[in-house]
């Protein structure tokens, strides 16, 4: 037999002839049966009925729906917990008068041993619905009655107790077992739904637990985009405690459309974005996962995010990867800037070799990153290295990597280069003007071949990467003075993209970007005075869009109030950038560059960050201007 499921005529026949036999055995009177069974107490009775209070709350509505179908002066129906303990019975006064005279009534208990063969006893020993009628019970008082039975289980599949109902055997009919049969399964799945919310209320606090103590920001949000729930990081790395109840859009720059999450959630991993609420401005890097039901409906979403500073610093140390910036986060609308980006837009879905040219400082690695960012490889790894900065004698070792043993202090297994790194994604070759004669011909052989050798290797390493070279030196006049090799530049010279230097771009632009950038310094309402603005304009910015950035960032450590004005730039009291001469640019630039290295404690490297360089350009200069800077 098969726990709770109905079984054939010729098997209930045995089933009831064994109880029959059980009952003799057990000395239940066939005419009378025992009339000295005791009731217990009622305070016994109201603790069970406490005990099983689920039970009840869930089987009790059923006894309404069967008086619908069925008669109340015809039936009765009772409620019987694990034990066999009649706990309550609804039907007619004259029924329940009637069936009390055979302790058939609350407090009663109905096992074989107590009342012999009924259908509340067989379902109570054999776990399966029944159905008995006439002389199917065991005591002649009940012969002319029908009654059926199901049980209810637990999650576990414990007996949790009996739906039974009982009336004149006239009344006996197949769909009355199936009725009751039903409303038992019913019951058990309210009691399943009950049990998991109650589990999950009482877990509520524990999940909270674990919320608050993820080390990322966590924010969940409703079908409808309002945040239900952000933990502690969260709100720490947006600067905001009053989230909770709000819609997204609140977090202004966190353009997330919750209705394409579910669909495209690709398009939500790994994004970079400037969000702005009412206490500042935070750059964050989050991923977006649609939450849905079982039947694939969407109920929300849930946003991990951190600090950009954060994820860089993982990315740097596993692969050097930090591909973040993507198209519509390059600032600018001027036509020659718009023309670059078009470009870079339709070289992000080719494959071949990108060259992007330009000053220092116009932005070529945000282009370089949004062009992987927006391929088929934006999954895979992107990787800079800028060939200008690295030693010659350490290049080599870095682009391709090294074999166990090839010199004192190389790493125990060897150590691969970064085109190994980027396999199946981006290597990113930036200053390659500045690459040395004798590696622009291993480089070439790599773009030919695409495989590297490793230092010390005896057998290539094949390579899926794809190249995107920049560099601020025009490679054609390279070419023409011996620099750099002609069999290179036409290599890296497929798909070539101009990017104008800031003071080509026109005032709408700078102005833009020094409105970002004076917003990500200070969550304050600060703006320039108009004077400050055309001072802005008028400025011929060598150092293009960084310099821009750090004037920006310098001028708001010297501000106090709430506009930004001329004396906070120190920039050159000029109303045409034209008048500028180069004596003067060269001036200025040498006090950037002699106050920076002051700032630095002459820390090269942070220098040439700051001033937006390469460290090579940056010796260079300090080599033409070592008198003024190192004096006697």
């Amino acid at each position: 037999m098969k726990k709770g499921h109905v079984v054939d005529s010729s098997t209930m026949s045995e089933l009831i002839e064994e109880s029959h036999a059980r009952s003799k055995h057990f000395g239940i009177d066939p005419m009378s049966r025992n009339t000295l069974q005791e009731c217990i107490s009622n305070e016994a009775l109201n603790e069970r009925r406490e005990h099983n209070a689920e039970l009840l709350q869930v089987v009790l509505p059923h006894f309404a729906e069967f008086f619908e179908l069925l008669s109340p002066d015809d039936f009765l129906i009772a409620a019987v917990d694990a034990d066999g303990y009649i706990l309550h019975i609804t039907g007619s006064e004259r029924l329940t008068t009637q069936y009390r005279t055979r302790n058939c009534a609350p407090g009663f208990r109905w096992t074989e041993k107590d009342v012999g063969t009924t259908a509340i006893s067989m379902c109570h020993k054999h776990h399966i619905p029944i159905q008995l009628t006439g002389a199917d019970h065991y005591c002649h008082l009940a012969h002319h009655l029908t009654s059926s039975s199901a049980p209810i289980f637990g999650g576990g599949g414990e007996l949790l107790g009996i739906l039974v109902v009982s009336g004149a055997k006239e009344f006996t009919h197949p769909h009355t077992l199936y009725m009751v049969t039903t409303a038992a399964r019913a019951a058990e799945r309210q009691l399943r739904v009950m049990r998991r919310n109650k589990a999950l209320a009482l877990h509520i606090g524990f999940f909270d637990k674990v919320i608050e103590s993820a080390s990322t920001g966590l924010l969940i949000l409703n079908r409808e985009g309002e945040i239900w729930k952000i933990n502690g990081k969260g709100a720490q790395i947006l600067k905001a405690n009053d989230l909770e109840g709000k819609h997204i859009s609140k977090l202004k720059g966190l353009s997330l459309d919750i209705n394409k999450l579910q669909n495209a959630s690709q398009q939500w991993v790994n994004k970079e974005c400037w969000v702005r609420c009412d206490r500042g401005t935070v750059p964050i890097i989050y991923t977006a996962q649609a939450v849905l039901s079982e039947t694939n409906e969407l109920l929300g979403a849930v946003l991990v995010f951190n600090e950009m500073s954060e994820i860089q610093k993982m990315a740097e140390n596993i692969s050097g990867a930090k591909a973040h910036y993507t198209f519509p986060m390059i600032v600018g609308h001027s036509p020659k800037f718009l023309g670059a980006i078009d470009l870079a837009q339709k070289a992000a879905d080719s494959v071949v070799t990108v060259l992007l040219q330009g000053e220092t400082g116009t932005g070529k690695e945000l282009f370089a990153q949004a062009i992987h960012n927006h391929g088929k490889r934006s999954q895979y790894p992107f990787v800079p290295i800028n060939c200008g900065a690295i030693p010659a004698d350490l290049l080599e070792s870095e682009l391709f990597g090294y074999v166990e043993g090839t010199f004192t202090g190389a790493v125990k297994g060897g150590r691969p280069g970064k085109f190994e790194l980027a396999d199946g994604g981006t290597i990113l070759l930036d200053e390659i003007g500045d690459m040395p004669h004798h590696m622009q011909v291993k480089l070439l052989r790599v773009l030919q071949t695409a495989e590297v050798y490793r230092i010390g290797a005896r057998k290539p390493v094949k390579i899926n990467t794809r190249i995107i070279a920049s560099t601020h030196v025009n490679l054609s006049k390279a070419v023409a003075q011996g620099r750099f090799r002609e069999d290179l530049y036409y290599r890296l010279n497929v798909l070539p993209i101009n990017i104008p230097p800031l003071r080509h771009r026109g005032a709408e632009d700078i102005l833009e970007l020094a409105t970002l950038f004076l917003n990500r310094g200070t969550p304050l309402p600060l703006t320039f005075s108009h004077e400050a603005e055309q001072a802005l304009i008028s400025y011929r910015w060598p150092g293009n869009v960084r310099e821009l950035e750090n004037i920006v960032q310098r001028a708001l450590h010297r501000c106090e109030g709430e506009v930004l004005d001329v004396e906070h730039f120190a920039l050159p009291n000029t109303d045409n950038a034209q008048r500028i001469s180069t004596g003067t640019l060269k001036e200025m630039e040498y006090k950037l560059i002699k106050a920076t290295l002051k700032e630095t404690e002459h820390n090269m490297v942070e220098s040439a960050r700051r001033l937006g360089i390469s460290r090579a350009t940056l010796y260079r200069k300090v080599e033409k201007m070592k008198d003024s800077i190192y004096p006697a």
